[in-house]
């Protein structure tokens, strides 16, 4: 047996007198089934015993009592034979827990960013059955002793009840009220429980490479230079013992580099150097590449330990200053300068924090397919799996990681908390640092926003918890992964946290995007929300939105939610409050509007910027949130508002007093020759001006390619004329496009709208919709559950019919038969058979 997991598990709830000191007494519990990964509200609600808590705000609160209780899990297994050293291996508790076998207490965990493994003895790993019980403790029960200081030193008006669960219990961060709502957006916490990631017993041999280090000293096309480190356990290392390091092409088979050393008090150290290096790069820079690095341990000619990894020869540096001195922030990968376009990621479901697999695939699908090249997990998130981590080293995605600090103080006056923080710091280090995609190391998230900007300094002695991002994990990248660039904080500045001249910002709104011209953008979107779609509301909450159609529904709706109606949408003019689904539906043009606005600012009039990641990829619960991915991982129209952005070819079309400009941004490899195209029509499709050019767009360009002065000062009604803009390359393997409108969505007059659409298999799987147009449709949307488009929202004119490439979305549960295409304020609609 090498690993032996645990899949088959109970739960039950504890007496609230339950002695702490004794291990449950199984006899007197009341099992329930239970899924491990999980969590117990989760447990709870499959057995009929709880409402689905996200049903609707009286659910929340009703389930508030879960973990506020103990509870204890309980698996049974069977060994046939104990090997060398056996151990319990404890991916994730939520949070604190004991752990005994056979009657024996094994360990206890209190932080669930960690992992834990246990060591199996005397009767805790005995031949035949063997029982596993969990005691997982109420999560505030825990930290009573440390509230009263807490509430005394830490608070702040800002933050208002956060500090107990976000600054003192070790888990994810963001299910905490803050301020006057949680993420659940149901007015309640609901804080999940349990045990959320897999458990495993695991053979754990004498002789083991502990830990390694695989540190690129320098990269580049000709060669690199390789040092390869590792910490070797052993019951003993008299000179007897040495490790030998391959590197080694994983399709081939042939060793590129060689080293051997001997162990020296449990270290070895070997460097080397690869001629013609085959180097990782980031989506969209070139091949993410990756070796097998194979270890060795040797006694004489025996191999007496082994190990390996994949791995890829990459160097990342921050530029912090141009050549002329002007401050900047870019990465560059191997000397390459890179433009970052990503996604924060934050935990797919707010209760039980990670998903199976399948999900992830899902979500990374979408990353990669809206041509992003990063991920940020944000100091308010939680650490994935090793199958997550080896994905984006596959995918080329590179990975912004924070430290877990989140928006709040933090008790750096107890010893006992900073000691426990600063090795979940260590592990964090550990475990990111061999991996390719690992880009920048950062202290923590808005702790120095909120010094400078949310009036803590009125509230507080001093700003507590600066030291843990500042110093202590300072100390700890600088000691454990000193090539990985490191930062303090998100946003950050020389002079001040949100500074768009230095350092990166996070972007909450256009004023910043529009005239400040910041170097990197860390989170952006237009402070503006929306819901999960239809579908995913009814899965999740068992909500019709068809049943809140009659006069008075918004009534109905806030008692269910305590949600009232959000209406004012600046960008659309949409405020469709007739039915919920209406409702819905204008949020989600207005959300795709705002980003697109904010998005557009940062890539075509912010020369400045050299990254922007947006915020955030997906919603953690079904409700009102940030995202362009709902809660259930289907794609929302902004989502394709950034998909276009993010390409690495892109036009946009803005008014400038009385000029209209078409600015072009190329962050592609290299140059591009194309035809752009210009329409000036009326809503009925007459075209008034026309304009055609061939241009060049030099790589990594962002640059006013055309201009003109008298358009708008001849345009007579604005809302029944718009300019239609497409570039085209010369081999015709790119194309961008952008409208301008003169007025607000919903007062552009659509006329005679027709639509004509065809449905072709593609070569290789999937579809090609191609649609076509008499007249201006100012916003065309596809839709079809389960699907992937190249593009579902847009305006579509007369002279430029549009060819959509269809696929299949990752985990989709069937592929539907049929798919909708409608323009939107009119009747013009089709239905696509599939074929």
């Amino acid at each position: 047996m090498d690993t032996l997991a645990l899949r088959v598990w109970q739960v039950a709830q504890l007496p609230t007198d339950y002695p702490e000191e004794v291990a449950p007494d199984p006899r007197m519990l009341n099992w329930l089934p239970a899924a491990v990964p999980g969590a117990v509200q989760y447990d709870l609600v499959r057995a009929g015993l709880l409402q689905n808590p996200f049903a609707s705000t009286a659910a929340a609160r009703a389930a508030s009592w879960v973990a506020e209780s103990d509870w204890c899990y309980r698996s049974t297994y069977e060994l046939d034979q104990i090997g060398e050293d056996l151990a319990l291996d404890v991916q994730g508790i939520d949070t604190y827990a004991d752990l005994w076998v056979n009657g024996t207490l094994i360990g206890t965990t209190q932080n669930n960013y960690r992992r834990y493994r246990f060591r199996l003895t005397g009767s805790a790993a005995r031949i035949g059955p063997n029982e596993l019980l969990v005691r997982v403790k109420a999560h505030r029960r825990l930290i009573s002793e440390q509230r009263d200081e807490a509430r005394r030193r830490l608070g702040t008006a800002s933050n208002q009840r956060s500090y107990d669960g976000k600054s003192l219990i070790r888990r994810y961060q963001r299910s905490f009220l803050s301020g006057n709502s949680s993420l659940l957006n149901l007015g309640a916490e609901i804080l999940g429980i349990g045990i959320n990631r897999p458990m495993s017993l695991v053979e754990v041999p004498v002789t083991r490479i502990e830990r390694f280090h695989f540190r690129v000293d320098a990269a580049s096309k000709s060669d690199a230079r390789i040092t390869v480190s590792a910490e070797v356990s052993a019951e003993s290392v008299g000179g007897t013992l040495r490790t030998r390091f391959s590197l080694v092409e994983p399709d081939t088979g042939r060793t590129v580099a060689t080293g051997e050393a001997p162990v020296v008090h449990h270290r070895v150290s070997v460097s080397f150097t690869v001629v013609d290096p085959r180097l990782w790069w980031p989506r969209g820079y070139g091949d993410p590449h990756r070796y097998r690095l194979e270890m060795q341990v040797l006694d004489g000619d025996s191999v007496v330990a082994e190990h390996e990894q994949l791995v890829g020869i990459r160097r990342v540096q921050l530029q912090r200053a141009l050549p002329s001195g002007r401050p900047t922030f870019q990465f560059t990968v191997n000397g390459v300068p890179v433009y970052a376009r990503g996604h924060n990621l934050v935990p797919l479901d707010y209760v039980q924090v990670h998903r199976e697999w399948p999900d992830y695939a899902r979500a990374l699908q979408l990353v990669c397919d809206s041509n992003a090249n990063l991920i940020r997990i944000w100091g308010g998130g939680m650490t994935e799996s090793d199958t997550f981590y080896d994905a984006l080293d596959a995918m080329g995605i590179m990975l912004w990681q924070d430290f877990y600090l989140h928006s709040a103080t933090y008790p750096d006056y107890d010893a006992k908390f900073t000691a426990e923080f600063q090795q979940e710091s260590r592990e964090l280090a550990l475990f990111l640092r061999n991996h390719p995609c690992l880009t920048v190391l950062c202290g923590g998230n808005e702790q120095d926003e909120g010094w400078d900007e949310w009036g803590w300094q009125g509230d507080l002695d001093r700003f507590y918890g600066k030291s843990l991002a500042h110093e202590l994990v300072a100390e700890v990248a600088a000691e454990i992964a000193p090539e990985v660039p490191f930062i303090p904080n998100s946003p950050h500045g020389e002079r001040r946290s949100q500074s768009p001249v230095d350092g990166d910002m996070h972007c909450w709104g256009n004023f910043y995007n529009a005239t400040k011209d910041p170097t990197f953008v860390t989170e952006t979107c237009w402070n503006l929300q929306s819901y999960s779609s239809a579908e995913t509301l009814l899965e999740t909450m068992g909500l019709d939105v068809d049943e809140y159609s009659e006069l008075g529904w918004p009534a109905r709706w806030k008692e269910r939610t305590e949600l009232a109606l959000f209406t004012k949408v600046p960008y659309s003019g949409y405020n469709a409050t007739r039915t919920l689904r209406e409702y819905l539906h204008g949020l989600e043009v207005e959300h795709l509007l705002a980003d697109h606005h904010a998005l557009a600012m940062l890539r075509f009039r912010s020369p400045s910027c050299r990254g922007i990641v947006y915020w955030p990829l997906n919603k953690g619960a079904p409700l009102f949130e940030f995202g362009c991915v709902d809660y259930a991982l289907r794609p929302l129209m902004n989502y394709y508002a950034i998909k276009r952005l993010f390409a690495d070819v892109a036009i946009g079309l803005h008014r400038d007093a009385s000029e209209i400009r078409v600015v072009a941004s190329n962050l592609s490899l290299h140059d591009v020759h194309g035809t752009l195209t210009l329409v000036h029509a009326d809503a009925r499709g007459t075209v008034l001006a026309q304009h055609r050019l061939e241009v060049t767009l030099a790589r990594d360009c962002h640059a006013t390619v055309y201009e003109l002065a008298d358009l708008y000062g001849n345009v007579i009604d604005r809302t029944r004329e718009a300019v239609h803009a497409t570039f085209v390359s010369t081999d015709g393997s790119i194309r961008a496009d952008d409208t301008l409108f003169f007025c607000p969505l919903a007062e552009f007059r659509p006329q005679d709208t027709r639509l004509t659409v065809e449905c072709h298999t593609r070569v290789g799987g999937g579809w090609r919709i191609e649609v076509a147009t008499p007249s201006v449709v100012k916003l065309l949307q596809l839709e079809g559950d389960g699907l992937l488009f190249s593009d579902n929202s847009f305006a579509l004119f007369p002279s430029d019919p549009r060819t959509i490439d269809v696929s299949v979305l990752e985990g989709a549960a069937s592929t539907p038969a049929t798919l909708t295409v409608r323009a939107f304020d009119t009747a013009a609609l089709e239905h696509v058979r599939l074929p």
